[in-house]
């Protein structure tokens, strides 16, 4: 079981900053095991990250599949006889604040081995020059803007969406949707380095022309104007590269606007977040990391695991805090050390070794995941794989 830590409001970025420079000046690494010491009885890993607020699906998920893999490794006896794993959860609820204090005060405990740390970019980045600082090694999902992975102790196992999004512009020439449309939030970090420069190229590459190119805000909540302009032009297919509650509405809108063509999506459309757009996303299509429909037999395994501990089919996110800490099982395993320096340098031995998970083969930029995704459909409430 999870041990649930409740926690106050949190300190401002700024103090919390404060706290951690004064806590570093001491020096960071060591943990509830000193370095070279083998790989202690019990062994603690911190989740912080969103459980409330607007991106809290992210946060659970991953807590989900991280709880699933550590019952895995318990009860296999991975780390040896009589070692257990544990996992503390914190939450941040959506605020970079929060993230910051509450990463603060996690990598003070001794206790803590590693962190999985946040989804949520901006929370990400903020905390990222910390970890390095304290030499806590922490393993991000999701978060797949730049200034993430930064330094030794910083990892990330969510492979960053530019690095597969190459399979969508692939489908859609394949598809004979040579002429598109494309929509982004051009705020959202991930989502504007795709629109802007990623996806263009990769577009150029597959002999696709984009058309119109449209920006709108994390703010922006109707979409009546672009989804005429678009429905005007009526191109064989729409990529869209919003946040899971504007491409809902969007959807609609469109679809209302009289455009019956062929929308793509990301991944943020998984997990079910295309659901609330009800006909509207019947068709829609979009590459992933992990989906339930996979059928490689790693991913089927967790599928199957994960459905009869939790009653209901892993998202993205799960898959990707199960593979979090199996990498970081690996780690303590490869290195015989579950000291935090142990963890750090059992990682990239891992990261260059490369291993399979509920995301099939999983290789790795640096301390940065890697995957070759694959391109699924939403129709009826269900997800399935396309060629």
């Amino acid at each position: 079981m999870m041990k649930i830590r409740t926690t106050k409001t949190a300190l401002t970025a700024v103090v919390a900053v404060a706290v951690l420079t004064v806590s570093a000046c001491g020096g960071g690494g060591g943990g509830a095991q000193q370095s070279g010491q083998g790989i202690a009885e019990n062994i603690t890993i911190a989740a912080v990250n969103d459980q409330t607020g607007p991106v809290a699906y992210a946060g659970v998920g991953a807590s989900k599949g991280a709880e699933l893999a550590i019952e895995q490794i318990n009860d296999q006896g991975f780390l040896g006889d009589g070692v257990t794993m544990s996992l503390e959860q914190v939450d941040t609820a959506g605020e970079i604040d929060r993230a910051v204090s509450e990463m603060t005060k996690t990598m003070g405990n001794g206790e803590v081995s590693a962190v999985l740390g946040p989804t949520m970019a901006q929370q990400a980045a903020a905390v990222a020059p910390l970890v390095g600082q304290r030499k806590v090694p922490t393993v991000f999902t999701q978060s797949g803007a730049e200034g993430v992975v930064v330094n030794d102790y910083t990892f990330r196992a969510t492979a960053p969406m530019e690095s597969y999004y190459d399979i969508a512009a692939k489908w859609l020439s394949e598809n004979g949707h040579k002429d598109v449309s494309v929509i982004y939030n051009a705020t959202y970090p991930t989502f504007a380095n795709l629109g802007k420069t990623v996806f263009p190229k990769e577009a150029a590459a597959a002999g696709v022309k984009i058309g119109q190119s449209l920006e709108v805000q994390s703010t922006t909540q109707d979409f009546t104007g672009q989804a005429q302009q678009i429905a005007q032009a009526n191109p064989p297919a729409v990529v869209m590269m919003l946040i899971a509650s504007q491409a809902v509405t969007f959807m609609k809108q469109l679809r209302q606007a009289g455009y019956q063509g062929q929308i793509v999506g990301t991944s943020v459309q998984g997990s079910g977040n295309a659901a609330s757009a009800g006909a509207a996303a019947d068709g829609l299509v979009y590459p992933v990391d992990f989906s339930a429909a996979m059928d490689g037999d790693t991913s089927k395994e967790f599928t199957k695991a994960f459905t009869d501990k939790f009653g209901e089919s892993p998202d993205t996110y799960a898959a990707e805090g199960f593979d979090a800490i199996w990498w970081i099982a690996r780690g303590i395993k490869a290195s015989n050390d579950s000291s935090r320096d142990g963890v750090q340098k059992g990682l990239a031995q891992v990261a260059g070794e490369g291993f399979t998970g509920a995301m099939g083969d999983l290789t790795f930029d640096g301390n940065d995941m890697r995957v070759t995704g694959a391109m699924v459909e939403w129709r009826g409430g269900e997800e399935s794989l396309v060629n």
